[in-house]
């Protein structure tokens, strides 16, 4: 089977699909803060969180790396950096300057009792009391974005030398190991430089500038994702053949972690947690990522490889909707939690509203002349226009 890999595609529209629903539940989370946090709390609906939020990001930095090897592909020039510039660059720094402001503003309303309009908020405090969250300023869920545009340029180099065919060594060597059980072991890269750097970096930020402990995590995942595209014809097969055994490493994993960690009592959760994360635990936490990936990337390649209208339109959406998407939870938050009504009904409604939003806001995004979608991340290509079919290496299985 050659052409576009489709199933690449799905698990983008999946990943953020998980995305959205645990970015809804958050505020319902009664040990989690956040940026708008509910009075009501479940800690059942926390509880079945904890799964998902171990691979979400995981997953997501996987499949980024997958594009960006066929993007690089298309043209390995500097075009390409030029290329994730306008890709990257122009939608975070838009984000951060106009549709992020109405989230810190509902916050500010919600959380501080701010008084002033929108306006008055963006014109006179957003910019000019500093950095979040001690002032306004913020690249919010945006980081995701900063951090592959920074991975572009830092991995660059590195890129260029993987297709160098005097690299076919090492890089025949990532082969035999990713056909074979030992790639499991893979898991191993971003937990050895996770715990090397955390002495250093010890706190989760999302900041880039002092989070180098977990941007080499996210670097990591996005790696392995280049990798499997750059290789895709040469370790796919072993990758479906083991789909299975992926899937029971997943689960030994989950019943592991929520045994002695997310569902144990005080004596039983000796790995850690969140909050407390050991070595045990991050081994625990990564291995899981890594196997879930591996399922989803077998089962993925095997059964959803195929064309789809549905597809070629949530494609098309999924940056754009992922840029607006945390504005739109925050807003109808704003107005949600004071109804009178249960967390599974509000958190259903905010979910509804989300979705509903997210998606007018990305057709009438689609109307926008270039280069003014560009700010949202749309191609210049229109909706309409015939989209070439990228080809792609042969699946041979």
């Amino acid at each position: 089977m050659s052409g576009r890999l489709y199933y690449v595609d799905w698990l983008r529209v999946i990943a953020f699909a998980i995305l959205v629903v645990y970015h809804c539940s958050v505020a319902f989370f009664p040990d989690m803060s956040w940026l708008m946090k509910s009075a009501q709390g479940s800690e059942m609906l926390s509880l079945v969180m904890k799964f998902p939020r171990a691979w979400r990001l995981a997953l997501l930095f996987f499949v980024s790396g997958m594009g960006t090897w066929f993007a690089f592909r298309s043209n390995a020039g500097l075009t390409f950096l030029r290329d994730r510039t306008t890709r990257l660059l122009v939608p975070l720094l838009f984000a951060m300057c106009v549709i992020i402001v109405p989230q810190v503003w509902f916050e500010r309303v919600y959380e501080d009792g701010y008084d002033g309009s929108l306006m008055s908020f963006w014109l006179t405090r957003y910019f000019t009391e500093g950095k979040y969250p001690q002032g306004n300023f913020t690249w919010a869920h945006m980081w995701f974005v900063a951090y592959l545009l920074v991975m572009a340029f830092l991995c660059y180099p590195i890129f260029r030398l993987i297709i160098d065919p005097r690299m076919r060594r090492l890089t025949g060597w990532f082969e035999s190991v990713a056909r074979s059980n030992a790639i499991y072991l893979l898991f191993l890269l971003p937990l050895v430089l996770n715990v090397a750097l955390s002495p250093i970096f010890p706190r989760q930020t999302n900041a880039l500038y002092n989070d180098g402990a977990w941007f080499a995590v996210w670097a990591s995942w996005f790696g392995l994702g280049f990798l499997v595209a750059r290789h895709h014809h040469a370790v796919i097969e072993a990758i479906v053949d083991r789909r299975w055994l992926s899937a029971s490493f997943a689960l030994t994993l989950t019943v592991t972690l929520y045994r002695h960690s997310w569902a144990a009592g005080p004596d039983d959760a000796f790995m850690g947690d969140y909050d407390n994360m050991t070595v045990l635990y991050k081994a625990a936490l990564f291995g899981l990522a890594w196997s879930m990936i591996l399922t989803a990337v077998g089962f993925g390649a095997l059964h959803l490889n195929r064309k789809s209208a549905a597809l070629a339109w949530l494609n098309r959406k999924i940056f754009p909707l992922y840029i607006v998407h945390q504005t739109i939870i925050i807003a109808a938050l704003f107005y949600v939690l004071p109804l009178e009504a249960g967390v599974a009904e509000k958190m259903s409604l905010v979910l509804l509203v989300t979705i509903g939003g997210s998606l007018a806001l990305c057709l009438l995004f689609e109307q926008l002349p270039w280069p003014f979608r560009a700010l949202v991340g749309l191609p210049e290509q229109p909706a309409d226009a015939p989209a070439p079919e990228k080809s792609t290496v042969p699946l041979r299985y």
